[in-house]
């Protein structure tokens, strides 16, 4: 006698969804409404611009008169209903979003990229596509100091990245082979994901904190960052210097691969180009679309370390070892100006035509090597042949 009952073919195992399809669902549903959240801000942003604009114009009929931009709040009233309409929507979907499981929210290539370029957006208006810091392993797992330090016999290393990238663009055959090899050395290997939109210096404090925290005893510790990521480790490290950290004096070696620090010519041409825009009244509030670009993309323009009320700093730490990377595809003088196609070879060995203006320290090497690109860096033999002949004892 069957006493269970007739089985529902909506309950069969056969016709139930994969275990992967709801979390994908769910991400799914969390990228997009992330994206209308960060979407409406925007709108709004955008018709407070127009508003300030057609103030603008009403307060100064013609374009070569006036000195200052007038505020969006002396716009007409229907402008400011559509701002505040904008805003109440942009809370509805952020309200949503808390109901949405942190293990299904949005990640991925996008969200690196996304951060790169509006990161500090992000983190104030508390959207989730922000990028907090975090140690990872090669598979974007995230690490424990623990974890880290499990297998450091011989000393504790981490890799950081560029501008909107994450741990993921490391992860080429010849840098999986570099890692085997530091690993069979007895170096404890990690990677740091973080928000390169936000200002570099307090990517460069935060950084210092969590090797604060994540050091035991003695064991030396190696940075490794490519492109940003150097100036990061050159950022982290005058906040150690400021604050007496431990970790400091553990900081046996320093690389910077690719590393703009005397800044990078694109952003310094794109913020002279939103300059031009401050010549009359009328274009004058359209700046702030040229300034829609992240703290962290304008620090690049000098390559600045420290926060804007500091002193810029061209000191690195005199105990540690420093290795300066540096790849060009131009030939003879070309390859100064032209680097690897996005920083200049003397920008990246931090040497300056001022002699006062180039980076200071007692213990450093630089390395220039030929037809190698900016992203390539990542991928090329040489680079990490180099890497291993300066590491080894």
């Amino acid at each position: 006698m069957n006493t269970t009952g007739p089985v529902s073919e909506n309950t069969t195992p056969a016709n139930r969804p994969p275990a992967t399809v709801l979390p994908a669902l769910g991400m799914l549903a969390s990228s997009g409404v992330a994206l209308a959240h960060l979407t409406l801000i925007g709108a709004s942003g955008l018709t407070r611009l127009v508003a300030s604009t057609h103030a603008t114009i009403a307060s100064a009929p013609l374009p070569w008169k006036g000195e200052h931009m007038a505020a969006p709040e002396k716009a007409p009233l229907p402008y400011q209903l559509v701002t505040r309409s904008f805003l109440w929507l942009a809370t509805l979907s952020r309200r949503f979003l808390d109901t949405i499981p942190a293990e299904q929210q949005a990640g991925g290539l996008f969200r690196s990229a996304l951060n790169g370029v509006l990161g500090d957006a992000l983190l104030d208006h508390d959207n989730p596509l922000q990028q907090g810091m975090s140690l990872r392993d090669e598979f974007g797992t995230e690490m424990s100091a623990a974890e880290w330090n499990g297998n450091a016999r011989r000393g504790l290393v981490l890799f950081l990245h560029g501008v909107c990238l994450s741990e993921r663009e490391w992860q080429t055959f010849p840098h999986q082979g570099f890692v085997r090899e530091l690993r069979e050395l007895g170096y404890g290997v990690a990677w740091l994901r973080y928000n390169s939109g936000r200002a570099i210096a307090e990517n460069g404090a935060d950084l210092s904190r969590l090797l604060e925290q994540a050091g035991t005893g003695k064991t030396p510790i190696t940075l490794i960052g490519h492109s940003m990521g150097g100036l990061v480790i050159r950022a982290a490290s005058h906040h150690a210097a400021q604050e007496k950290s431990a970790w400091l004096q553990r900081l046996g070696n320093a690389v910077y691969i690719g590393t703009p620090h005397q800044g990078a010519p694109l952003e310094r041409l794109g913020e002279s180009a939103n300059r031009l825009l401050a010549l009359t009244p009328y274009t004058r509030p359209l700046m702030q679309l040229g300034n829609i670009r992240s703290t962290g993309i304008q620090d690049l323009r000098h390559g600045r370390v420290t926060p804007a009320d500091q002193e810029h700093s061209l000191t690195l730490p005199d105990h540690a070892r420093h290795l300066l990377i540096a790849g060009h595809m131009g030939r003879g003088a070309q390859r100064h100006w032209l680097g690897d196609g996005l920083v200049p070879v003397r920008s990246a060995l931090g040497q300056h035509l001022e002699p006062a203006r180039s980076l200071q320290g007692s213990n450093i090497s630089r390395v220039e090597l030929s037809r190698l690109g900016h992203m390539a860096m990542l991928s090329d033999e040489r680079v990490y042949a180099a890497l291993l002949e300066w590491l080894k004892p």
